[in-house]
């Protein structure tokens, strides 16, 4: 590959290699490189673990593939070098512009198709024979696996598409007789292909030789074009009125081959018809011209095209469309029937036997296509619209959607320039981000850019994100963002556009029929029907059944006619209903995750949610979001209505179970220390107190003590002016373990007891039982084993009957600690275990690293110094998951102790090394001990 970069250059059409100036780099066995075209065939991009499983191995993946992966791409990395990153468990293969062959050749025939529009078949000829050199092979020759078998078929049928191109212009070149040859051999490789038959058919006829094969005269008499046409027709050519389209199509190739096989001439009987459809700006009408231009040669007697501006106010008449294909088919105006009937069936009679292909764009409904259909099967159908449209019968019903990164950058490498998009690479995946691989959006930016030589790509960035309204005027024109998205915005009725612009508010990703009832203050039945018209007319994507969201684009749409339209006070209404809606969800979590609590009923004094809100045991109510999504809501409910502040923090309160499930405690820490200062500013004490209790337990959790302690004490002492006592009591359980966690075991015994005591004067029961438990460890460390024993096993026997399975989990683990320390490790495994997996059963991560931890000591305690270390490390990584840092911290001290049991100083020292700096930074009192074992080594 002489000529590319100076680093590694690849090659995948044929072998897969890998290059170093002339000299083949080692990248071993078919399966290692199997893993290597995957990444290069998404350069640039992640690529999951799971993906590159699924791509070498299919559905039945041996037991260690994940292992197999890891250890291919650490070979790939020692035989090329620093080119391949690792983005949690993903890939990624960085390739230099220019470095792959499948790079080259597309930038070739992208330069080709331009130069036809500027220099005419023959210069576009001569660079698509250039292009095709690049091909050695089959490509990906000799991969295994399901990823190279799918993408081999599919690199196949490229190569032959821009073969045929190339052809095609010869064609026109008039080298009849020297493509004979070509196209014989390529009709025996390709049996049954149509696209070729008819080219050697038209081959053969210009250069004067008799066919083999089977010619449209030798078609069956229903299949020929009529014979007596009327003195005009037969003077016209045929219609070609297909418009134009950019030459930097990109993006699209199986949805070009679905439309291509869909419309391709069969024998089959019947009118062939496929659909597009697709939000505004996503590229329906290019791809809709490019597949007809690809089937051009299917239909000689022509090919009709009709906007039919479905979206418009002012949408095509049938009757008008009808009138121009009838002209364009040789009809003359005095003989053009005046009623939409006459012409329709004029109309029939004229494609009547011929083969011609007629595009539909932007229809607006089946109605308005209805009279446009042909009656002949030799014709082919192609209609693109916004909506999908049930009653056609069309086969295929694409959606399409918008591209994925790696294909918008292709795109707007085609559209801005190779040089330009390689010398800001982070600026160009910016753009591409903020475009939202919406194709429109993407050829907007970038044809700003191409009349803006002057402009950097970062320019383009910081236009963008001070508004990308800035895309429609001047550079948008008529067919800028908004004036693409207004088009159907203006079809909506009023419920519809005013759900649509609420919509847009709330700082949430997705919604569903219940929550955009609330936000809107209508009736659920309502809410769906005007949700499913948004989604019809692609303004809202409905990813999965009752699950709706916008394109980043068309919700800053929304969010800006909004702005327009809708009083603050009604915006700040919307968002409070919201609220109220989020409550009672997770309310009912809080129930069902803390049975008996009585902080449920507190948070939400009204009836209990119906039915539409239950759920699994085993997950939080349909409709509630990510607390992350719960928080960012409840900020901006603040930000608009302040005095909801009561309400926030309830919500805030109620999310702690399910930040025991998701252990995302990291995700509260900010956002409650913005919300808590407002409860500080009202003097609103009750929030601050149930806020601060939530802010000291992130804190906590996350290993800052120090904060925590301070937090939590402020929290205790505000909930006890109001009398707050059922939260009081989860606020000194909070605080005693900040104690425990520090090793002042007398200190965090007292805190428990005290924590027990308010709580059975105020009857939180669930909040006694779990201050009970977490007192254990104090009680172990004070040499109070029968205590603590007696302690687990009542609390055990509790937890049993009901449905509690946090309880459970904790009461088994706590057993196994208590277990340990008694010298009976084998049922302190054994306790852990179930603890373990009756956690992760329910969704409760923490308690995998819990018992992992504690396993490890016992372990370690029954001289099964391997069994130990195999454990820890188990642990460290189930607590690297989670981001749990004081757990992780301890799990390595023990693997560390664990490794030097086994005589494996060089592990020991590895681990050891990595406890005392994780155990200083925290400030864990084991940070001694580590030190200690490893001033040994």
């Amino acid at each position: 590959m002489t000529g590319m970069p100076s680093g590694p250059c690849y090659t995948v059409l044929g072998t897969v290699e890998v290059l170093r100036g002339e000299d083949p780099l080692p990248v071993g066995p078919p399966q290692q490189r199997a893993l290597l075209a995957m990444l290069l065939l998404r350069r640039n991009t992640t690529v999951g673990l799971d993906e590159l499983i699924d791509g070498l191995w299919g559905e039945e993946p041996p037991r260690a593939a994940a292992g197999t992966v890891r250890l291919y791409v650490h070979r790939l990395r020692h035989a090329l070098g620093p080119v391949i990153a690792t983005h949690g468990k993903s890939y990624a293969l960085r390739v230099a512009p220019g470095a792959l062959d499948l790079d080259a050749f597309e930038e070739q025939v992208a330069r080709a198709r331009a130069r036809l529009t500027t220099d005419g078949p023959g210069a576009a000829a001569e660079l698509l024979a250039r292009a095709l050199t690049w091909w050695r092979g089959v490509p990906l020759a000799g991969l295994p696996g399901p990823h190279a078998r799918i993408h081999r078929e599919r690199l196949s049928e490229l190569r032959l598409a821009v073969l045929l191109e190339r052809i095609e212009l010869d064609l026109q070149l008039g080298h009849h007789a020297r493509l004979i040859p070509e196209l014989t051999a390529l009709c025996e490789e390709h049996p049954g292909d149509g696209r070729l038959d008819l080219l050697l058919n038209t081959a053969r006829a210009h250069s004067g030789r008799n066919g083999t094969v089977r010619t449209a005269a030798d078609s069956p008499p229903s299949r020929r074009a009529p014979e007596k046409a009327d003195a005009l027709a037969a003077a016209l050519p045929p219609p070609a009125q297909l418009p134009y389209v950019p030459g930097d199509f990109t993006g699209r190739d199986e949805e070009m081959r679905t439309l291509v096989e869909a419309l391709t001439p069969t024998s089959a009987e019947g009118l062939m018809i496929a659909a597009v459809s697709g939000m505004g700006g996503v590229g329906k009408t290019t791809l809709a011209v490019h597949a007809a231009q690809r089937l051009r040669g299917h239909f000689p007697d022509g090919q009709l095209y009709a906007n039919l501006r479905g979206m418009r106010e002012d949408p095509a008449d049938p009757a008008v469309v009808l009138a121009g294909f009838l002209r364009a088919l040789g009809v003359a105006d005095s003989a053009i029937p005046d009623d939409q009937e006459g012409r329709a069936a004029l109309y029939r009679t004229r494609l009547a036997g011929r083969r011609i292909l007629l595009v539909l764009d932007d229809a607006r409904n089946y109605l308005q296509i209805e009279a446009l259909l042909p009656g002949s099967p030799d014709c082919a159908v192609l209609v693109t619209s916004r909506t999908t449209i049930p009653e056609l019968p069309a086969a295929p019903q694409l959606r399409l959607d918008v591209l994925p990164t790696n294909k918008a950058l292709a795109l707007f490498r085609r559209i801005a320039g190779l040089e330009r998009v390689a010398a800001e690479p982070e600026a160009a995946a910016a753009l591409a981000t903020r475009c939202g691989g919406l194709p429109l959006a993407l050829r907007l930016a970038g044809s700003r850019l191409v009349a803006r030589p002057a402009w950097s790509l970062s320019d383009m960035v910081r236009l963008l994100d001070g508004s990308r309204w800035a895309m429609d005027a001047p550079a948008g024109g008529a067919d800028g963002l908004a004036t693409c998205f207004r088009h159907s915005y203006d079809l909506l009725g009023d419920e519809e556009a005013r759900l649509f612009r609420l919509m847009a508010i709330p700082r949430q990703p997705t919604t569903d029929t219940e929550g955009a009832a609330a936000l809107a203050g209508l009736p659920p039945a309502e809410t769906g029907r005007c949700l499913e018209r948004l989604a019809d007319l692609g303004l809202l994507e409905t990813p999965v059944p009752d699950t709706y969201r916008f394109h980043d684009l068309l919700r800053e749409f929304a969010a800006a006619r909004s702005e327009e339209q809708d009083r603050p006070e009604e915006r700040a209404a919307a968002l409070t209903r919201l609220l109220d809606h989020f409550l009672t969800l997770a309310c009912a979590a809080y129930a069902r995750h803390r049975p008996g609590h009585p902080l449920a009923g507190l948070l939400l004094p009204a009836a209990p949610p119906g039915p539409s809100h239950t759920a699994p045991d085993d997950g939080p109510p349909r409709g509630l979001p990510e607390p992350s999504t719960l928080l960012a809501v409840a900020e901006q409910v603040l930000e608009a209505a302040p005095a909801a502040i009561g309400p926030v923090a309830n919500l805030v309160l109620a999310l702690e179970p399910l930040l025991d499930r998701s252990f995302r405690w990291d995700c509260l820490v900010s956002p409650a220390r913005r919300i808590l200062d407002v409860a500080e500013e009202q003097g609103h004490l009750r929030a601050a107190g149930r806020i601060g209790h939530a802010l000291g337990s992130a804190l906590t959790m996350v290993g800052r003590f120090d904060e925590a302690e301070k937090t939590l004490h402020q929290a205790e002492q505000a909930m006890l002016m109001v009398g707050d006592e059922a939260v009081r009591t989860e606020a000194l359980t909070r605080q005693a373990l900040v104690w425990q966690c520090r090793g002042d075991w007398e200190r965090a015994e007292a805190g428990f007891r005290r924590a027990i005591a308010v709580g059975e004067d105020c009857g939180n029961t669930w909040g006694v039982g779990n201050s009970m438990l977490n007192s254990v460890s104090s009680l172990l460390r004070l040499g109070r084993l029968d205590d603590a024993a007696t302690t687990c096993r009542a609390a055990l026997e509790s937890v049993r009957a009901s449905k509690d399975h946090f309880g459970h989990a904790h009461a088994l683990y706590q057993l196994g600690v208590v277990t340990r320390h008694l010298g009976e490790f084998e049922e302190a495994v054994a306790r852990h275990r179930q603890s373990a997996e009756l956690g992760a059963r329910n969704g409760y991560p923490a308690f995998e690293v819990l018992n992992g931890v504690s396993e490890t000591a016992a372990l370690l305690a029954a001289n099964r110094a391997s069994d130990a270390a195999e454990c820890g490390e188990r642990a460290v990584a189930a607590a690297r998951r989670l981001g749990w840092r004081a757990a992780e911290a301890r799990a390595l001290r023990l693997v560390g102790t664990a490794f030097e049991a086994a005589g494996e100083r060089d592990l020991a020292r590895q681990r050891l090394m990595e406890a005392v700096e994780l155990l200083t930074s925290i400030g864990l009192p084991e940070s001694a001990q580590a030190k200690e074992i490893l001033a040994g080594l």
